[in-house]
């Protein structure tokens, strides 16, 4: 929850099904879900950035997450995570959730997903998007910390825009998706130990403020090295081109010119010579991003114990080279029949 940022939507699951077929390997079959089963996990997540070989920490998040299968059939499942005790180092995310708590009790997520854990729907999206909306007021009054100097015209444009932009479903898809993922990556799979298995999915941004999906080139695997009867360990790597990164950063980039524009009055001339420079600059652009994961998953039970994930997003423009790295950890800690 603590990321506005995109998330995965397409899930790794679905890309089970693009797989080849292996002459001789072990399957490990991993357990489908049970109603009424509750797990809690203790989430780790860092965020840093390296500009020209200097490491600065932007930001890191600890949380609670609490998963709980509601219902399921043999087409699908309806699940819910519950979010407690968290903390970020950045102020303006710590603010949202301290007063969607005081007022709403600990965020929780309802969805919907297929058999195989693929997410198909957040049924109580409208009400994560009203909660957020009924406290932008507070929150723009305690960060812009209005006095006698700042323009009211101002304050309320900020609380315009973040009310329309939290009203909006995709942005609240966007803030709760990776969350629910977390759990959802080979559930239910039956994987040929050491076979790669290749598709394409949509991956998230790791900037703030674009919503686009990338379109991402994935392979997964469950390594035979540290799989047995216990567990099985899967891997995957994705990677997006050069021109998928920029065609996504470019439609990005010119939308929200184009809002700014329109907002301060830019007269069309003045437009269009500067939508012509951020196209220049995109196309000089050099950029790649990778994602890497490791889970393991317990095959009793389909739920995993551990898992790691690191994604690398660089760009190079003229002479600065920045790269922004997001890593995190989800560590099993009790069956949370208490909560």
């Amino acid at each position: 929850m603590k990321r506005l940022i995109p998330i995965v939507i397409g899930m790794l699951s679905t890309v089970v099904a693009m797989a080849q077929e292996a002459q001789d390997s072990t399957v490990n079959i991993i357990a489908r879900w049970n109603a009424g089963e509750k797990y809690a996990y203790e989430y780790s997540q860092k965020e840093i950035k390296i500009v020209n070989g200097d490491t600065t920490e932007v930001s890191y998040t600890n949380a609670i997450h609490i998963y709980e299968i509601l219902e399921e059939t043999e087409t699908s499942y309806k699940v819910s995570v519950s979010y407690k005790d968290e903390y970020s180092s950045d102020p303006v995310n710590n603010l949202l959730s301290d007063l969607l708590t005081e007022r709403y009790g600990d965020p929780k997520v309802i969805f919907t997903t297929n058999q195989y854990g693929t997410l198909q729907s957040i049924d109580n999206i409208q009400e994560l998007s009203d909660q957020i909306v009924s406290i932008i007021d507070d929150m723009v009054k305690i960060l812009i910390n209005v006095n006698e100097e700042t323009p009211m015209e101002q304050v309320d444009m900020v609380k315009e825009q973040l009310k329309t932009m939290f009203s909006n479903h995709d942005t609240i898809m966007q803030i709760f998706a990776e969350d629910i993922g977390r759990v959802l990556y080979f559930h239910g799979c039956g994987m040929k130990l050491d076979q790669e298995y290749t598709g394409q999915i949509q991956v998230p941004s790791i900037y703030p403020g674009v919503d686009q999906l990338f379109p991402a080139d994935v392979t997964i695997w469950a390594d035979s090295e540290f799989t047995d009867e216990y567990s099985t360990v899967c891997r995957s790597y994705t990677t997006v081109s050069n021109e998928e990164f920029k065609n996504v950063i470019g439609k990005t980039v010119i939308n929200n010119l184009k809002t700014q524009a329109a907002a301060a009055g830019l007269s069309e001339e003045d437009l269009q010579a500067a939508l012509l420079e951020v196209e220049k600059t995109v196309q000089s652009l050099e950029c790649s991003m990778e994602e890497y994961s490791t889970a393991e998953i317990h095959n009793v039970t389909g739920w995993p114990l551990n898992v790691w994930y690191d994604k690398d997003a660089v760009i190079n423009v003229e002479d600065q080279n920045q790269l922004q790295s997001t890593s995190w950890t989800l560590k099993m800690i009790i069956p949370s029949d208490e909560e």
